[in-house]
């Protein structure tokens, strides 16, 4: 009996000695298997600062009328995509058309009231073609007027060229249109010294040959060819704006065509031609001459002018009431006017000497102080009617509109009450928050990665554009400082207020050696990492210099080389710990 149970203890014991080298085996095997080898190798490291924050569209006003009455129209609803330009609504205008006409009236009565009140002086004889024995009105051919609106144009075609190198091919038409205006009040103005009898050429314009041969021949006459050749000089710096504005329509229709090339290759050539015509301007204009003539040269020009302006001026306000112009055109007619009354303005200045000897000096004063007063009346009544429309800023959607044909706005609620609202929703941004301990690794210009919650699978880019210099404590006490992201140009259609997460980029290196995180300890000599001795087959650790890094990887800078085996151990039960290592990221597609 002992016997057989000494036999069954020897069994128990090895069994129990069986079992547990079995479990032995089996935790050895368990802990072999959280074991990660990672091959050391070269990539790209991308280090971010997220940011949470939402989608806003700076963009975004509240329009309202500048003037109380009644809504007249209201030309769009909800949910309308307008562009910068259109009218929106309008009130009614009749009261303020009928103050622009009576302004319009105004000005003119006072120009005319300007030069029939100097008196006609008296004439005494001649003894010859420019010399007088008595006292008559000195005066000007041409105008030295001239000059400022060839000055507008040189402006405007050099403007215009800057526009056109920026790819802001609409602008640069604009500007070459003002250009193409003031180069026609130059032409006016010499035509105007050619051809009026009172500037004391005009009598001789129709004796001025045609033929090169007569022409050529004028020059060695003595006596009477001054006028005559003077006229065929002016009319010669005429042909030569006419060629420039030639120029300038061809410029327009190849840009407006779309053929920049082309476009491009003539604005060097007008350049010199602008110049061309500025020097010949400048020695042909403001030669004196001493006549004896009862009236003041300059009332027809200047008439002219003030016409010229009134028809810009009634031409954008009949484009608004159309609504067939858009906001570029309406500024061009407007400044266009703006010339022109400063022509009129300036060749009454021109003036003053005759005008002196006509009327007592505090007269002279008198008129100039109506005619600006006048001038500042009709600018206050044109700002009147643009009150009464509402025009889009920008292009953009309307999302609300609080008025309705029929509508009375009183003078105490018009410049509260909201009129229309536009947004533009594609201009739109990034607004967060970056706490204070990354603050100053943001900079302005840094690329980000957004992405939006409501838009899976799909990752926005952007730029930093602002970051605030003052900070402000959130309900944790942890002081923040707001960032914005302008957004790149998109084809999906985001909205403001959506929830965002931003990764900006603070730190970029492509090529450099990177380790895992997970592989990584630390004691107090530094950093250390676990690798495979080639020689012995057995880990040791090794201490490593460590660089910028992730959440996922670091840059190495000493101690380990491209190749080198690394392990990884995880002691936890789990899923293996991610280690594939960071590509280039792919660009965005150009737009």
């Amino acid at each position: 009996m002992l016997k057989k149970f000494d036999e069954l203890v020897t069994i128990i014991c090895v069994f129990i000695l069986f079992v547990s080298g079995i479990s032995c085996a089996s935790k050895s095997a368990t802990q072999e298997a959280t074991k990660q080898f990672v091959t050391v190798q070269r990539g790209n490291l991308a280090v971010y600062v997220s940011v949470d924050g939402n989608l806003v569209m700076p963009q975004a006003f509240d329009l309202r009328f500048g003037a109380p009455g009644d809504v007249e129209d209201v030309l769009v609803e909800e949910g309308d995509f307008v562009k910068a330009g259109q009218i929106l609504a309008r009130l009614d205008d009749t009261a303020q058309r009928l103050d622009i006409m009576a302004a319009n009236n105004n000005v003119q009565t006072v120009l005319s009231n300007l030069y029939e009140t100097v008196p006609h002086l008296p004439q005494f004889p001649t003894n010859g073609p420019n010399n007088g024995s008595g006292v008559g009105y000195p005066f000007y051919y041409p105008n030295a007027t001239a000059l400022s609106s060839l000055t507008w144009a040189q402006d405007e075609v050099s403007r215009a060229r800057d526009l056109f190198l920026a790819d802001n091919y609409t602008a640069a038409i604009s500007e070459l249109y003002v250009a193409l205006s003031d180069l026609e009040s130059c032409i006016k103005i010499l035509e105007d010294a050619i051809n009026n009898p009172k500037s004391g050429l005009g009598n001789m314009a129709p004796l001025v040959p045609t033929d090169s041969a007569s022409i050529a021949y004028l020059d060695v006459l003595q006596d009477q060819s001054f006028a005559v050749s003077y006229i065929v000089k002016l009319q010669n710096v005429v042909d030569l704006i006419k060629q420039g504005q030639a120029d300038i329509r061809t410029i327009r229709g190849l840009t407006a065509q779309r053929k920049y090339a082309e476009a491009d290759a003539m604005f060097v050539p007008l350049f010199n031609q602008m110049d061309d015509i500025g020097e010949a301007v400048i020695n042909n204009i403001n030669v004196i001459k001493t006549r004896n003539y009862t009236t003041v040269y300059g009332k027809d020009i200047s008439l002219y002018f003030y016409g010229a302006a009134e028809e810009k001026l009634n031409a954008a306000l009949k484009g608004i009431e159309k609504d067939s112009l858009n906001s570029p055109e309406l500024h061009d007619n407007l400044r266009i006017a703006r010339h022109y009354m400063e022509i009129c303005n300036a060749i009454l200045g021109s003036d003053d000497y005759v005008l002196q000897h006509g009327l007592s000096l505090k007269s002279e004063q008198q008129y100039k102080v109506d005619l600006a007063e006048a001038l500042v009346d009709l600018g206050n009544r044109n700002d009147d009617f643009l009150k009464t429309i509402i025009l889009a800023p920008f292009d953009g959607t309307v999302v609300s509109v609080g008025v309705k044909k029929n509508d009375v706005l009183s003078a105490m609620d018009y410049s509260s009450k909201t009129a229309v609202q536009l947004v533009d929703t594609k201009a739109i941004k990034f607004q967060g928050l970056v706490d204070e301990i990354d603050i100053l690794k943001v900079k302005t210009g840094q690329k980000a990665m957004i992405a939006v919650d409501a838009v899976a699978n799909k990752t926005f880019t952007g730029t930093v554009t602002f970051i605030s210099p003052h900070g402000t404590k959130d309900t944790s006490n942890v002081v923040k400082f707001a960032v914005t992201i302008k957004l790149d140009p998109t084809d999906i259609e985001l909205k403001g207020g959506l929830s965002t997460t931003a990764d900006i980029a603070i730190y970029n290196a492509e090529n450099v050696l990177l380790v895992p995180i997970s592989a990584i300890t630390t004691d107090p000599s530094g950093s250390l990492v676990t690798v495979m001795n080639e020689a012995t087959g057995q880990p040791e650790k090794r201490q490593v210099t460590l660089g910028k890094q992730n959440y996922q990887f670091a840059e190495v800078l000493t101690g380990l080389k491209e190749g080198d085996e690394v392990i990884i151990e995880e002691k936890a039960v789990g899923p293996p710990v991610t280690t594939d290592f960071p590509r280039p990221p792919q660009e965005p597609p150009a737009r």
